[in-house]
């Protein structure tokens, strides 16, 4: 169950991130915090990284 959860992260990391290009921004938040849009989405583009990598991991080793 656990895995699926990173799944799910990492699909709205993507979304957001994809969300992000399509709209017209200069400047975005994360919890309140101010930021760049190049940085907010370099933060979310980490995320869905991480994300998809950490399920691959759970998967990988549980089919071992």
């Amino acid at each position: 169950m656990n895995k699926y959860i990173s799944l799910v992260i990492g699909f709205l990391a993507v979304a957001n991130l994809t969300y992000g290009f399509f709209v017209n921004q200069t400047e975005a938040a994360i919890f309140g915090i101010e930021m760049n849009i190049w940085t907010y989405r370099a933060i979310w583009a980490f995320f869905a990284v991480y994300s998809f990598y950490d399920f691959y991991r759970k998967n990988k080793g549980e089919n071992a």
